[in-house]
């Protein structure tokens, strides 16, 4: 079945993206300072074989570089997949997740552009605090959370896609907490702000380092109050909640400091007057309810397949409730 252009079959796990689809010497792990020269040299051997580049993050990525990537040619962006996160999550999740954070020419430029126009609008005498709290409510303006509801395997291939959980979400302005997390550490990443993608316990949020001191960001929170119209900063260096229980990164956590949340109110408004505001809250909002009719119309559908493979008779009316971030 066809909604809308999105196909609702059923995705396997694509074992095409694993360490294991590539020969041991096809795969490139390097950073900004050898980038250019893997590049150059994988290019060189004018080979059609399959060829992964893993990079952390962003830094020093750059247009031209991405115009020279041949299609045979894969890159992967593990960012805040870390060893370290890797606790957080069963050990059979960890090649999805590094599957999920592979990604195309195309993506690739799109993510780029869109950091770039972030990024063009920052003041460079910000404060580090500062500069966080810029990406902080750039990602809560532009951003919608999206959660797609479980409904036992049938949803297995819906319920979790890359658009929720990588960088793309940049690109498409929707996403999970997940997703929030790791596109928040990339921002981070690239001023020169220590910042970590933690996860526990069905959701996922950050911890900025700055000054020598922890901080605890958690974006989905005040992102889904801002689609509601309140626009605060309640989780930006405040206390945890009682979702945030985190099974990596625990020493941060259990070291974490407190901001001072007028001052953080303060400088939320003096950076938020650098984010251009014409569009944000019609247009996204917008897109939001068409994506929520899309899962609405989903969600239908897998229940009444699911009742179909029970050989049930009779197909009784669900209501599709919102998610809850995870």
């Amino acid at each position: 079945m066809n909604l809308d252009g999105i196909d609702l079959a059923r995705k396997k796990f694509d074992e095409s993206k694993t360490y294991a689809a590539y020969d041991t010497n096809n795969v490139y792990k390097c950073n900004a300072d050898n980038l250019k020269q893997v590049l150059a040299q994988i290019l060189q051997q004018q080979s059609t074989d399959r060829i992964l580049i893993e990079i952390p993050n962003t830094i020093g990525l750059t247009h031209d570089i991405i115009d020279q990537l041949t299609e045979n040619i894969d890159v992967r962006i593990t960012g805040g997949l870390t060893e370290e996160y890797f606790k957080s999550v069963k050990t059979e999740n960890m090649n999805y997740l590094r599957e999920k954070a592979t990604y195309s020419k195309q993506e690739l430029d799109d993510i780029l552009t869109e950091i770039e126009e972030i990024e063009k609008n920052m003041d460079p005498n910000w404060s580090q605090y500062e500069k966080t709290l810029y990406f902080s409510e750039y990602m809560k303006a532009y951003m919608v959370y999206r959660e797609p509801q479980e409904v036992g395997d049938a949803a297995s291939t819906y319920q979790r896609t890359r658009t929720w959980d990588t960088l793309i979400g940049l690109v498409f302005g929707v996403s999970t907490c997940n997703g929030f997390a790791h596109i928040f550490t990339e921002f981070c990443t690239r001023h020169g702000i220590e910042c970590v993608q933690v996860s526990g316990h069905n959701h996922a949020w950050n911890i900025i380092t700055i000054d020598g001191k922890n901080f605890l960001v958690d974006i989905i929170w005040d992102a889904i109050q801002y689609e509601k119209g309140i626009n605060e900063t309640n989780n930006f260096g405040n206390k945890p909640l009682q979702c945030h229980r985190p099974l990596c990164y625990l020493d941060k956590f259990n070291n974490l400091s407190l901001l001072d949340q007028d001052w953080v109110k303060k400088a939320s408004e003096k950076v938020s007057k650098n984010i251009p505001k014409e569009k944000i809250v019609k247009e996204r909002l917008e897109q939001f309810a068409k994506t929520r009719e899309l899962d609405r119309q989903r969600m239908i559908y897998l229940i009444q397949k699911q009742l179909q493979t029970l050989n049930s008779n009779e197909i009784s009316e669900h209501v599709v409730t919102e998610g809850r971030p995870r």
